[in-house]
């Protein structure tokens, strides 16, 4: 007797399916990993951006600056981070690092202050990378 009419698979239609399914298991988590730390970055951006308009605030209020994060009236994101460096009447400077990320974003504002974490030069520009 021939089994001509068994039904199911052979191996190598089970491995041939595993094996394609590793490959855009792979492929698929690449693409997460990298949409993650995008998301992580805009945060911290976001959060500078928001330390930036609240130091301005301030500075319209008092004619100076200020390193300390509770008279800004701003909450960082969850999990987020903001430490203010540096701070004076003619600028501040600030870094943001946020759980999980593989880097951090500064910014610097003003003529004396001056890079927190040496990613740039140029202020009154959020920068992010590996210090």
């Amino acid at each position: 007797m021939h089994a001509k009419d068994s039904r199911g698979f052979t191996i190598v239609e089970i491995i041939t399916a595993l094996a394609l399914l590793a490959v855009l298991t792979v492929i698929a988590w690449g693409k997460f990993n990298t949409s993650f730390d995008k998301a992580l970055r805009a945060t911290m951006i976001s959060d500078l951006r928001n330390l930036a308009a609240a130091q301005e605030i301030y500075y319209r209020e008092h004619q100076t600056y200020t390193d300390d994060l509770s008279l800004l009236s701003i909450t960082p994101s969850a999990k987020s981070r903001i430490t203010i460096t540096e701070a004076a009447r003619t600028g501040w400077a600030a870094w943001a690092e946020i759980e999980r990320a593989t880097e951090q974003c500064e910014l610097h504002v003003g003529s004396t202050a001056s890079s927190p974490l040496g990613l740039t030069e140029d202020p009154e520009r959020i920068v992010c990378g590996v210090p």
